[in-house]
């Protein structure tokens, strides 16, 4: 049993949807959480086991880390618990979106933004968190 459960299709490496990982720290502290497509293959090559980066298994041709669709199964018990101890603030972040490569100007107007799947981060640590990956003709995929 979970606290939440995102569900996941086989990603194919460097394909534009998030990846779920497991981030371990080093001080012991673990957590099982989305990471954004263009800062998953970053993060992976500044880590010491996946220094070549976002790569397929050569099994099965997938990136071993499996791509978040956006669906999660939260246990309503805790997200209430969580909600209460928060007062429904979470994280948020500026994504601005570049009208090119030189980073000058905006395509479009910039603004605050939050993430469903960021919502491990809120929870206690060890708190049970994971992933039930689906072949994608089972799910809806917009990728």
């Amino acid at each position: 049993s979970f606290d939440i459960n995102s569900v996941c299709v086989p990603r194919t490496p460097g394909e534009a949807v998030g990846g779920i990982c497991r981030l371990d720290h080093a001080d012991g502290r673990s957590l099982t959480v989305n990471v954004e497509y263009n800062q998953l293959d970053p993060l992976l090559r500044s880590s010491e086991g996946f220094r070549g980066g976002d790569v397929a298994d050569p099994a099965t041709g997938h990136s071993p880390f499996p791509g978040n669709i956006n669906c999660l199964v939260f246990s309503c018990s805790r997200y209430a618990e969580v909600l209460g101890k928060t007062n429904g603030v979470v994280s948020e972040f500026v994504n601005p979106k570049y009208a090119d490569a030189s980073r000058t100007a905006f395509k479009s107007p910039t603004r605050l933004e939050c993430m469903m799947q960021d919502f491990p981060v809120l929870l206690p640590p060890g708190a049970p968190v994971g992933f039930t990956q689906l072949d994608r003709w089972l799910c809806f995929s917009p990728v």
